[in-house]
């Protein structure tokens, strides 16, 4: 998005850019995307934050996976309606239609809390989740749309061993195991769509 700044300013007085309407719609769809089974916490610039009981979710990892991809084709739909729009040309807000997902889950305990006039969830699993949001996964296994799903998570929902094993370290949380799960490129859980 730093591009879609540079190419029109911070002055956004005569309109917004069309990459900040794209990425507007595009959220919207990973919003629809992950209710009802998620409700959504809270936007982080252009990450959606959501969170669930892990009792609702326990057992259902295949339907879940089967949600996210569904999820994925209906992102993957719009950013293609977007990059094929004409009624608007610069050379940053088309970038915008090149934007990908990358998605994370984690299961841990949190606490609900009043900060202000919000409700915020606070913990080291919250923790955790953000420090997965920037990992090694397009270094190792290259540039695609994945759902990384951390052992404590996978294990929850019973999934067995889907797509491709993967762990991340952190100084200040050590390491973090998990699966990376291609989406679009194959059914959940191909591990030949990452090879």
């Amino acid at each position: 998005m730093s591009s879609v700044e540079q190419a029109h300013g911070v002055d956004f007085s005569h309109g917004i850019p069309a990459g900040f309407a794209v990425l507007g719609e595009l959220l919207d769809t990973v919003i629809e995307g992950v209710q009802p089974v998620f409700a959504v916490a809270k936007l982080e610039g252009d990450a959606v934050f959501a969170v669930a009981p892990a009792a609702a979710l326990d057992g259902g990892g295949e339907e879940l996976l089967r949600q996210l991809q569904a999820l994925y084709e209906a992102f993957r739909a719009r950013r293609e309606k977007a990059r094929d729009a004409r009624d608007h040309v610069c050379t940053a807000c088309p970038v915008v239609g090149s934007l990908d997902l990358k998605m994370v889950m984690h299961r841990g305990q949190v606490v609900r809390q009043s900060i202000g006039t919000r409700t915020e969830f606070l913990g080291p699993a919250v923790n955790v989740a953000h420090r997965l949001l920037k990992n090694t996964i397009h270094t190792r296994l290259g540039y695609r749309p994945y759902l990384f799903v951390t052992d404590a998570a996978a294990n929850g929902l019973g999934l067995a061993e889907p797509g491709v094993a993967h762990r991340e370290e952190y100084a200040d949380i050590g390491p973090v195991p998990g699966r990376v799960v291609a989406l679009g490129a194959g059914l959940p859980g191909d591990a030949a769509a990452l090879g």
